[in-house]
């Protein structure tokens, strides 16, 4: 049977007129007509009655019933089929605790998907607490954060450490040190210490932050007592107000290449390894080792390819824009 045939047929029992039947189809009215006639034959029937207003004959009225039916069992069947194929493709849940891993995840999810593009992948955000009990309920097949906020029996694979870097503007450098900024540029473009740092006024992350504990062992081992102004982890805040001059800040590695990549880097703003932070966390990823299943171990494969890859043009990209930075001044 010929479902576009049966269907035109129904749009021309709904109208009762050839030409608007047409014009709804969008094909011509000799087309439609050929298709009806070619139905009539089909069933040796005849389905309206031409003369003067069209009408639907009594053949017509049974067939448009039953044409109803087949198009609606049609379009059902249909519909459980795409349901059918949807359910078919294996779900993946995987977990975030930290802004620093969605900075790879576009093309991790790139790789993956090429891989493996039967798994749909569910991720769930979350602070550490969240993360690893929906892990731990087995809610979770991966998840990934700093292992500061990793508190779990499961394998933990380290895939890098944490490097942060202090930038601040070259309107509060000259503010601050006058004649001496060029000079500060040149001894530091390699690194800047958190004394170098604590010449200008600072913001840094709140007291309940890990990160800020890091910060507080220097600062109580140094006797450093920074001249702070803000305490936040909002990175697009800390940009705007590095670049307002308001102070300097330490941004991560992948949140600051974030910026450059996608071009909404603060202009004259000058960007420094920090230098004497030693016990920063590392970012890792936890699921179940060998007993995790082919998808898993392929994700785990393309985060890990991702991030390696995207941390040598990171460094790269940010050494060159350092001595980009030197040769300006």
């Amino acid at each position: 049977m010929n479902q576009t045939s049966l269907y035109y047929f129904v749009v021309t029992a709904q109208e009762l007129n050839m030409t608007k039947a047409a014009a709804r189809l969008f094909i011509s009215q000799q087309s439609l007509s050929e298709h009806i006639r070619k139905l009539e034959r089909q069933y040796d029937a005849v389905f309206f009655d031409r003369k003067g207003r069209l009408t639907l004959t009594y053949q017509g009225e049974r067939m448009l019933a039953y044409a109803t039916r087949v198009l609606e069992a049609e379009q059902n069947l249909t519909a459980e089929l795409r349901d059918a194929a949807g359910r078919s493709k294996e779900r993946m849940s995987i977990g975030l605790t930290s802004t620093r891993g969605t900075v790879f995840l576009p093309e991790i999810f790139t790789e993956f998907h090429r891989t493996c593009p039967h798994v749909i992948v569910a991720v769930e955000s979350g602070n550490y607490e969240y993360i690893e009990r929906q892990y731990q309920l087995e809610k979770l097949q991966l998840y990934t954060g700093m292992t500061v906020n990793v508190r779990t029996s499961a394998p933990a694979e380290i895939l890098y450490q944490d490097k942060l870097y202090f930038i601040v503007s070259r309107e509060l450098l000259r503010r601050r040190l006058g004649q001496e900024a060029g000079a500060f540029v040149q001894a530091h473009a390699d690194g800047a210490s958190i004394a170098d740092a604590c010449r200008f006024p600072i913001a840094l992350p709140p007291n309940s932050s890990t990160l800020r504990i890091t910060f507080d062992r220097v600062f109580s081992r140094t006797n450093l007592v920074p001249e702070l102004v803000l305490e936040t982890t909002d990175h697009d805040l800390l940009f705007d107000l590095c670049k307002n001059g308001v102070c300097g800040c330490y941004v991560s590695r992948e949140l600051l290449y974030r910026k450059i990549k996608h071009k909404s880097q603060p202009e004259d703003v000058l960007i420094f390894p920090a230098t004497d932070l030693k016990d920063l966390a590392s970012f890792c990823i936890i699921y179940p080792g060998p007993s995790a299943s082919e998808s898993v171990r392929e994700f785990v494969r393309c985060f890990r390819s991702v991030t390696d890859s995207a941390l040598r043009n990171i460094e790269a990209d940010l050494a060159a824009l350092t001595r980009k930075e030197l040769d300006a001044r």
